[in-house]
């Protein structure tokens, strides 16, 4: 069985820097959308806000795992889509889903 690794390009992870409200989502409830990515909140206590300001520092053409403050974050592959993205720590994880419609 071959694994398949999702590239996200830089394009699409720079779409995360959008405005965006500071809105706090509790744990399995979804973000408001920006520039065509959803972030959902799978547990603990972090906002929209941090969640997409994080997501954002994710650099694309680097390692697949990456530390960025608390969390460690990596790319999804051709199984977790719509999954860009998912970020963990020991208090609080969260996704990116790409909300693009496919090519």
């Amino acid at each position: 069985m071959a694994i398949t690794k999702l590239f996200v390009p830089a394009a699409s992870v720079a779409l995360l820097m959008g405005s965006f409200a500071v809105v706090s989502a509790a744990p399995g409830l979804s973000c408001p959308p920006q520039n065509q990515s959803q972030i959902d909140i799978v547990h603990g206590p972090i906002t929209c806000g941090d969640a997409y300001a994080t997501a954002a520092q994710y650099q694309a053409e680097g390692e697949k795992y990456q530390q960025i403050g608390p969390f460690t974050c990596y790319t999804g592959n051709a199984m977790t889509l719509p999954v860009l993205l998912s970020c963990t720590s020991d208090t609080a994880e969260f996704a990116v889903n790409n909300m693009a419609p496919p090519p």
